[in-house]
């Protein structure tokens, strides 16, 4: 018991202030006894650069730990390091993610999985190589939508148009391919055409 308790007293840690030299392969933090090379603990997730005061932990084995990183000492941003797979898990409330200039995410995979997503925003913009969406319903309203695109192509089984007002086609050539009937229905048609107009059918009835 003794020796249990003498082993115990021999790695109990002592709490240094101490300031960060180098972090080039490993953390070099000079303290009151001099340098010595430091590892982060996992509750520090604060990535130290050179020069921040940070609050270290030394075992007489030995071993140094940096349990936090108390100032910085340049304008270097504040990087939250962790290594591994990292989960973010919130019990009995919501998580908010407050930036007051910009929030950026840079990844090789995303994913976002939610029963109910809301966007509100000035301006988005997409910029994508490829756009897949696979969706039971859409339902846009918008002021104004201006699409640009080289090519278009939409596939459906019934597609259904209505225009309140004035719908205006431009294009440099425009062909319909209707398999049995086509009805065009209105109240006055205008037919104009610089050059010819050809109407062929085994029954034409006019009038």
């Amino acid at each position: 018991m003794d020796n249990l308790a003498r082993k115990h007293e021999q790695v109990k840690p002592q709490l240094e202030y101490g300031q960060v030299v180098s972090v080039a392969e490993s953390i070099v933090v000079g303290a009151t006894f001099g340098d010595i090379e430091a590892r982060c603990a996992v509750s520090c997730l604060v990535k130290p650069e050179e020069g921040d005061t940070v609050l270290l932990s030394v075992d007489a084995e030995g071993g140094a730990w940096i349990l936090s990183v108390l100032t910085r000492a340049g304008l270097t941003p504040t990087a939250l390091e962790v290594e591994g797979d990292t989960l973010l898990r919130v019990k009995g409330g919501g998580l908010t993610v407050v930036a007051d200039t910009e929030l950026s995410c840079l990844t090789g995979k995303a994913a976002l999985q939610s029963e109910d997503i809301e966007i509100a925003a000035g301006t988005v913009s997409l910029t994508s190589r490829l756009f897949t969406s696979n969706v039971e319903r859409v339902k846009r309203v918008a002021g104004t939508v201006d699409d640009i695109s080289r090519e278009f192509t939409r596939r459906v089984v019934n597609y259904f148009r209505f225009t309140k007002e004035q719908e205006d086609c431009q294009a440099g050539s425009r062909r319909q391919l209707v398999d049995e009937t086509m009805t065009v229905h209105s109240k006055n048609t205008v037919i104009v055409s610089e050059e010819h107009v050809k109407i062929d059918g085994e029954l034409i009835h006019m009038g």
